[in-house]
């Protein structure tokens, strides 16, 4: 009977814990889009004011996110105060290659406003916009 007792406790312990890790990495994610949603709002305002030289530490912001994109939705964050659709965990090789891609474009955002090409750097700019894009489109929902 202690046995059970004992089962049950741990179960139930294990099931709370992965709940409040579910809920850590909603926050961690949430915090991380906010920061990238204010990073391209900083760099259009930049772009806007011939500032490309500035630009580079608010696309670095981005990218060090990105890196971190597929560890914050492990199985069970799902639920609760999120935009995730299903079909991240469905298709999470995909869904992988898309965060890659919006770190991959945000580095490039870092080079070219290092290369003080305003041009380039706004074209690396909306580089960026489609990569969020692209995710958004299949794997938020609004």
């Amino acid at each position: 009977m202690l046995t059970r007792v004992t089962l049950a406790a741990t179960a139930a312990l294990l099931l709370v814990g992965g709940t409040a890790m579910a809920q850590d990495s909603i926050k961690a994610r949430k915090d991380g889009f906010q920061t990238s949603k204010n990073a391209m709002a900083e760099i259009k305002d930049l772009l806007g004011s011939d500032k490309v030289a500035q630009v580079g530490p608010a696309a670095q912001r981005m990218s060090a996110f990105a890196v971190q994109i597929p560890t914050l939705f492990p199985a069970g964050s799902d639920k609760g105060d999120t935009k995730a659709k299903a079909d991240i965990w469905a298709n999470n090789a995909d869904f992988t290659a898309k965060a890659q891609a919006y770190e991959a474009a945000a580095k490039g955002l870092e080079a070219a406003a290092a290369s003080g090409d305003k041009a380039a750097t706004a074209k690396q700019f909306a580089a960026v916009g489609g990569a969020c894009k692209a995710c958004h489109e299949r794997y938020r929902a609004d």
